[in-house]
């Protein structure tokens, strides 16, 4: 087990991490050492809390080495994987294989772990948060006891335990529901009013099968509508010049305004 310096900031550089140590096993025995010799110890993922709900005075724990794909059960429609891989990681896997996740995290270096333990958000209405394909899991407790929850159990124990928040113990393995893979297209519609989504939320949201909104508050408009529909959606309802007020953009955008659209997903109603 090696011990390294903790991670000195979260993601976003805007908090300090005060944690003694971080600790980065390579297995899942080594996990369950560490937390029943611990007086504390905490998961840390990908860093994305913009507080300190992740922090700790005690152990922080990092999965980045357990982050393999334990199997596909191609009959059941289900990947295991083990608590440290990230979305990117997972999708890249899945698509040469055939399959696909319903929802991802809005980036690819997200733990599938870390977003499902905090309900990490879906978009629009048409598919859950990233937790609703857990199917199960395992988590090591503060005894160093490994506690295998399924929804096969048929008590309604994983509903419960899905969204953790860490508080139950370290996830060291999840089972998702995986379906066939399929590819979108993606518009985004500049300067939606705010009244127009007050008269037409529901519209608005069941859009596309991801919808996306973002502002700066700065005045009564969305400075962004992001739309993505599946190849099937999109060929049947061609993409129009405006959307409720808004108007289609004609270049690649990022959704904080300002910055380059390099690292963002394909736009402009192209399929991919």
């Amino acid at each position: 087990m090696q011990n390294e310096p903790a991670y000195e900031r979260n993601w976003a550089g805007n908090y300090r991490y005060r944690a003694s140590e971080l600790v980065i096993p390579s297995s899942v025995e080594e996990i369950q050492e560490r937390a029943a010799g611990s007086r504390r110890v905490k998961a840390i993922g990908s860093r994305h809390s913009f507080n300190g709900i992740a922090d700790t005075e005690g152990t922080m724990l990092s999965l980045e080495r357990l982050n393999r794909v334990v199997g596909l059960d191609r009959a059941n429609g289900k990947v295991t994987v083990e608590g440290g891989i990230r979305y990117g990681e997972l999708c890249a896997y899945l698509d040469e294989r055939g399959y696909a996740l319903p929802n991802l995290a809005s980036l690819p270096h997200i733990t599938v772990a870390g977003a499902c333990a905090t309900a990490t958000h879906g978009s629009g209405d048409r598919i859950g948060n990233l937790a609703t394909a857990v199917h199960a899991l395992d988590i090591v407790t503060a005894g160093g006891e490994i506690l295998a929850i399924s929804r096969d159990d048929g008590d309604g124990l994983l509903d419960g335990a899905v969204v953790g928040l860490g508080c139950l113990g370290i996830v060291t393995a999840l089972t998702l529901d995986v379906i066939p893979a399929f590819r979108m297209s993606q518009t985004v519609y500049e300067n939606l009013p705010l009244a127009a989504l007050e008269d037409h939320v529901e519209a608005i949201f069941s859009a596309g099968y991801s919808v996306s909104l973002f502002t700066d508050w700065r005045q009564a408009s969305f400075n962004q509508v992001w739309i993505k529909r599946t190849e099937a959606d999109a060929a049947q309802a061609p993409w129009e010049p405006s959307f409720y007020g808004a108007t289609r953009a004609t270049e690649r955008k990022h959704p904080v305004p300002g910055l380059p659209a390099d690292p963002c997903s394909e736009q402009l109603g192209i399929v991919g």
